[in-house]
């Protein structure tokens, strides 16, 4: 089973079974809230490789053109990173975790929301079965609905 369906299993609500969804959300909250987790460390740390790749290929830059006698400015020196093939390898790797942080993020909210729609829903429900004439339909409903 892939995520994509896992996630698919995770947001689809049947209300005749609320019980067994309100039982999974807070396993299912769990789960995504440490794939956050981790997503959030691996930005953090492909953040810090980017600044540091950064960060060196300045100094590098910095220190040749010193020995050659010629400065460069601030703005050629950033000019000359953006096209440092170490620098542009750590920046792609970040602005992939970014991206998988994002996604895991709206895969959190999409489990709270269901958690807050099952909330909703299981209030409604208990106002719809305290009315009689609703109870007699669900019960005369559960005896022709064959179970298979």
């Amino acid at each position: 089973m892939s995520k994509d369906e896992f996630l698919q299993q995770v947001i689809d609500i049947n209300p005749l079974n609320i019980a067994e969804h309100f039982q999974r959300v807070p396993a299912e909250l769990a789960y995504y809230n440490q794939q956050y987790a981790d997503a959030v460390s691996d930005y953090l740390i492909s953040k810090a490789k980017c600044d540091r790749a950064h960060a060196l290929a300045y100094v590098d830059l910095a220190e040749a053109s010193d020995s050659r006698g010629k400065k460069l400015t601030v703005a050629a020196i950033e000019a000359a990173i953006q096209l440092d093939a170490e620098y542009q390898a750590a920046k792609a790797s970040f602005i992939s975790s970014e991206a998988n942080k994002q996604q895991l993020k709206g895969k959190v909210d999409v489990v709270s929301a269901k958690k807050e729609m099952l909330i909703s829903l299981g209030a409604h429900l208990r106002v719809e079965m305290s009315d009689p004439m609703v109870k007699t339909q669900a019960a005369n409903r559960r005896e022709t609905t064959p179970d298979y």
